[in-house]
């Protein structure tokens, strides 16, 4: 949509004189003061389309009734936005419009005490009237037959008889209840790099789909959800809340699949989260699928745990939580420090990070508390921190005139980086990305410099990395076009490369997005390093997307075993380690990986004779809101509340404090994890763990961590803050670089799963992700069998 240019015009519309911007629309000025011109096909952040033609308008001189949406305002403009002839051109346009929309409804004398007269209703996939509608009370079309005063319609009825489409993961398609508003399709385009929906057919027998009748799925849909939202009518339902109504409450939160944090709007009723949106904040924007559509599913699922557990004879028991804490207490008392070992999610909360990494120091006197962060990092943990540090926002892709991908594919996971990137293509910035296999931006990047695994240095990131810090070294001249070209008409890795330091020395305002796939390479840090070098080279702005939601806040509130909260390094004395297995093993929004037959709950490890053995605890503590796998042996099972049901803090890719709202209760007797382990500490005689409240947790952890202030920022819901860069210490090198593991008794085999939440695959909980990601290791028949 267009904006103002700055400079202020004067213009009477019904009679009173306004001040607007020049290079607005006549229906932005008439929305910015509160006059209601109708429209369908108008909305924000779009271009204006003028389809609809239900927002016209008389304007003096003018000949005709322009469109409000497409008309720029004039110095001096006199407008009329609801004569009589304005009065009679819209009803004749919205009768034009229904003649192809079921309507009995909507004219009919009862429609007042409709609920109240009805004896069935018939919620199948056909359309029957407005009260089996899915956007029932929640429908652009029903409320402007209200506004404009329609009673009924002078034309004849064409019910088009078109099939419910119900073939995708996540929403359903009825386009007998298509407007024809043209917003999914300018939304896609708008969003994505390739547009999934378009007009089909001509004439009469238009229809909004997709090219070649293919599904959404088949089509390349990143199911990103927003057509679903700007659908003004029921032509677009999602499936898990498609008879729900309205929602009773909508809770501004933060999503916690992934570092980028995006800001959603949580919609509940009766105690329930029904769906989830996109908000309209500063900072914020579009959701990925799992943001948009898997919320639901997750926290609603009826396996979720409602009670503390026990296993007896193999199978679940329900118990107390005041039985459930003496258990613990009862292992846990006599367990010695250097035989205890707790295990916490990188998604977990600021609160339960830090009140989980003192319940082991203080309580257990132990520091072995670990993140599988960590492990997947291993060795290059300094590197990796030391370029989080450095991460921004994604807001710098608005400025950003060269971009640098590395390992990014978007098309589910953080697909909303790709709605940046696209709008920084539409603004004239150079896309380069360094992937080995075609992906999302392969097809529309400027460059794509294609590694190939395992073919020896040469060929991978590191490499070429290190080709291209040489060459924006040697100051490159542009390529001339035919330069490097094959004999098939494409160009060489040595000629794009060329090209892409020529653009990247050239850049006055680079950016380097590092995506999460780079964690797999074997060379990982020497990938870091080469990045680092070719930062500091081109002072390029770096935006790091770890998949782990707060891996940063993991760091800062140190739940590592030689990290203490803000970053402190601490001396772990040898002896504090014991080989063998542990005799407690807590795990906090974790579960135990699995070796085969019989099940044991932990992968082979390396013990000083250097033969590979298993380790199986005596005992384990499984924490979580999932229950835990079937093939894993645990003992104690504790019911934690899910991200919609506590307030909490969490720290984005690029530092940024944020707040997660309570939007619901939690299920049971569920608790947020730092209550159980406070609970569980105060009943081992420990001082310190009496938190009342979740701010006087943030009292205290601003004690240790520096700038870790809860501040209200005027209208946003957001609460936060950016950390300064956070950089390793020199001291926890022997931790951080050391490749012996020998002193461990618990070893991960770990990698990078982007759609993993407390230790467990969305899979496993959400049915739409499982057509997405079908090829999953973990989504097998058994695997997504609870532990019941």
């Amino acid at each position: 949509m267009r904006s103002g240019t700055g400079s202020s015009l004067r213009l009477i519309v019904d009679g009173r004189t306004l001040e607007a911007e020049s290079g607005m629309t006549i229906l932005q000025v008439a929305q910015q003061y509160g006059i209601y011109i109708p429209t369908f096909c108008d909305y924000p952040d779009l271009p204006p389309h003028g389809s609809c033609r239900l927002c016209v308008v008389e304007v003096q001189g003018y000949p005709n009734t322009p469109t409000a949406c497409t008309t720029l305002i004039q110095e001096g403009m006199v407008i009329r936005t609801n004569s009589p002839l304005l009065q009679t051109l819209r009803t004749e346009l919205l009768q034009l419009l229904l003649t192809e929309h079921p309507t009995s409804c909507l004219f009919c004398p009862e429609n007042d005490n409709c609920d109240e007269c009805m004896v069935t209703l018939r919620k199948v996939g056909v359309t029957v009237g407005c009260r089996s509608c899915p956007k029932d009370h929640q429908c652009d079309l029903q409320d402007m037959v209200k506004i404009i005063g329609l009673r009924e319609i002078h034309y004849p009825i064409k019910y088009r008889g078109l099939r419910i489409e119900k073939e995708d993961p996540f929403f359903d398609r009825d386009y007998n209840l298509c407007v024809f508003c043209g917003r999914c399709i300018r939304i896609c385009e708008h969003l994505h790099f390739a547009g999934t929906l378009t007009y089909k057919y001509r004439g009469s027998e238009t229809l909004v789909g997709t090219a070649f009748d293919n599904s959404h799925l088949e089509a390349g849909c990143s199911f990103c959800g927003a057509c679903v939202e700007v659908c003004p009518t029921g032509a677009l339902t999602e499936k898990t809340r498609k008879w729900e109504g309205l929602p009773e409450q909508e809770t501004i939160s933060t999503c916690p699949f992934c570092s980028i944090g995006c800001q959603i709007s949580l919609l509940s009723k009766k105690g329930t989260i029904i769906g989830s949106q996109s908000v309209d904040l500063p900072g914020s924007g579009n959701l990925c699928v799992k943001g948009r559509f898997g919320i639901p599913e997750l926290v609603n699922h009826p396996d979720r745990l409602k009670m503390p557990q026990i296993a007896q004879d193999q199978k679940p028991k329900s118990i107390s939580w005041d039985e459930a804490i003496q258990r613990a207490v009862e292992r846990l008392s006599v367990c010695p420090p250097g035989q205890f070992e707790m295990l916490i999610s990188a998604s977990c909360s600021n609160e339960d990070l830090y009140i989980a990494q003192k319940f082991v120091r203080h309580v257990m006197g132990s520091h072995r508390i670990i993140t599988p962060a960590s492990q997947v990092y291993m060795n290059n943990l300094d590197a990796g921190v030391n370029l989080l540090g450095k991460s921004v926002s994604l807001d710098e892709l608005k400025q950003a005139d060269t971009i640098l991908c590395i390992g990014v594919n978007t098309r589910y996971a953080q697909s909303v980086i790709e709605m940046e990137l696209h709008q920084a293509k539409k603004r004239g910035a150079n896309l380069i990305t360094i992937h080995p296999e075609a992906h999302v931006l392969s097809p529309y990047a400027d460059i794509w410099l294609k590694p190939t695994p395992g073919t020896g240095s040469s060929g991978r990131e590191t490499e070429l990395l290190r080709q291209l810090t040489q060459l924006v070294r040697s100051s490159p001249s542009t390529p001339r076009t035919g330069d490097g070209t094959g004999s098939t008409g494409g160009y060489s890795l040595s000629y794009k490369l060329i090209k892409a330091a020529y653009l990247l020395k050239e850049s006055s305002h680079p950016v380097f997005v590092i995506g999460t796939e780079i964690l797999d390479q074997p060379d990982y840090r020497q990938v870091l390093e080469s990045i680092q070098n070719l930062v500091e080279l081109t002072s390029a702005r770096v935006i790091s997307t770890p998949a782990q939601s707060n891996l940063l806040g993991a760091f800062l509130m140190g739940a590592c075993p030689e990290i203490l909260p803000g970053g402190e390094a601490t001396v772990i004395q040898e002896s504090s380690f014991s080989n063998g297995n542990p005799r407690v093993l807590y795990l906090v929004g974790e579960v135990l990986p699995s070796t085969g037959d019989p099940p044991v709950p932990t992968q082979p490890l390396v013990h000083n004779s250097g033969s590979p053995q298993l380790t199986n605890p005596e005992y384990v503590i499984y924490q979580n809101m999932f229950p835990p796998l079937k093939e894993c042996k645990v003992d104690l099972i504790l019911p934690t509340a899910a991200f919609t049901e506590e307030d909490s803090t969490s720290i984005n890719h690029a530092g940024r404090l944020q707040k997660t709202k309570k939007s619901v209760p939690p299920p049971g007797e569920a608790l947020p994890s730092w209550q159980i382990l406070c609970r569980i500490a105060r009943a081992m005689g420990a001082k310190g763990f009496d938190f009342a409240t979740i701010e006087e947790i943030w009292s205290e952890i601003g004690d240790m961590v520096s700038n870790f202030q809860i501040n209200e920022v005027v209208d946003r819901s957001l609460l936060c803050i950016s950390f300064a860069g956070l950089s390793v210490k020199p001291s926890m090198a022997s931790y951080l670089i050391d490749n012996d593991v020998t002193r461990w008794s618990l070893a991960l085999n770990t990698h990078t799963n982007e759609h993993t939440y407390l230790g467990v695959p969305l899979t496993n909980w959400v049915d739409g992700l499982r057509t997405l990601y079908p090829d999953d290791e973990t989504n097998t028949p058994d695997n997504r069998k609870p532990n019941a």
